[in-house]
């Protein structure tokens, strides 16, 4: 016998309300818990959504929030904290698609914007490789190599065969630095310089290596101290 959901009516007022009024019109609380009907079928999640928002601040918080520390919440398993990781990953893919026409190597703000949104609320060094087409428009961006908060390092032979994968004769490769500010190290230039003759000689030019910051970002293909390197 199917178990009866005796918060169905409830469940169903809020869905008619997110479809008649859109998500604009809802608390943070209200549209976690909506999210929350799809992960718990049978349970109140009002109480759930609070505690959520309580916790990590707002609904962004909620969604930033590793599915570690979700599951701390009561009532919060793996599937539902799952769930609520995998809403942010796809809302940030799918602006992340929508802004790849817009997104060329030579549109510094919009590469900037974009590359922050990348890099937004994450605490690790991560390691992108952003393929072009052949008029500098943003093709591709793909995950190299994830680290440490304070370093991360992507060998050569994987960002070849990164490169070689995506059938890319241009690329950015960048880089964040989640608790400094968005200059190169002596590592970064140096691996920078390495890296150059290794993609030339498969036909890949590397056209930029930016370094991002919580608020800022660094060209080094357009800073006067290694614009050299791109030459």
């Amino acid at each position: 016998m199917e178990k009866k959901n005796i918060h169905k009516d409830h469940r169903q007022r809020v869905r008619t309300r997110y479809l008649k009024e859109g998500i604009g019109s809802m608390a943070d609380h209200n549209i976690i818990e909506l999210l929350l009907f799809f992960g718990i079928p049978y349970k109140d999640t009002n109480d759930i959504a609070h505690e959520l928002v309580e916790r990590f601040g707002d609904l962004n918080g909620v969604l930033d929030a590793p599915v570690e520390e979700l599951m701390k919440v009561d009532g919060v398993g793996e599937n539902t904290a799952t769930l609520i990781r995998l809403t942010r990953d796809i809302s940030l893919k799918y602006i992340e698609r929508k802004s790849f026409d817009k997104v060329t190597v030579n549109g510094e703000d919009r590469l900037s914007d974009f590359l922050k949104m990348k890099y937004a609320s994450e605490t690790r060094e991560i390691v992108y490789l952003l393929c072009l087409d052949s008029h500098g428009k943003l093709q591709r961006c793909v995950k190299v190599c994830e680290g440490s908060p304070d370093s991360a390092t992507a060998d050569n032979r994987t960002i070849v065969e990164a490169a070689i994968r995506f059938d890319s004769k241009n690329i950015i490769l960048a880089h964040n630095h989640p608790k400094g500010f968005a200059v190169p190290s002596v590592a970064d230039v140096k691996a920078t310089e390495q890296i150059i003759p290794v993609l030339e000689a498969i036909g890949v030019t590397l056209a930029d290596h930016i370094i991002v910051s919580a608020d800022d970002t660094f060209s080094m293909a357009k800073s006067r101290k290694y614009s050299y390197l791109f030459r």
